[in-house]
């Protein structure tokens, strides 16, 4: 029973894998050619930040 907990876990793991695999290919292909790239890491690093400041007001 629990081998087959791990293989769902795993199974559910390398879809969501690869689903956000697709999606910033595809992201990266079908961007605005105007706007600057972005890493999405860098852009949810900045908001953290800005949410940390306001908590400190």
């Amino acid at each position: 029973m629990s081998l087959l907990l791990v293989a769902a876990l795993l199974y559910v793991g390398f879809a969501l894998g690869l689903i956000l695999f697709v999606d910033n290919i595809v992201g990266v292909f079908f961007r605005d050619p105007r706007k600057p790239i972005q890493l999405r890491s860098f852009a949810s690093s900045r908001a953290f930040v800005t949410s940390q400041k306001l908590d400190q007001e």
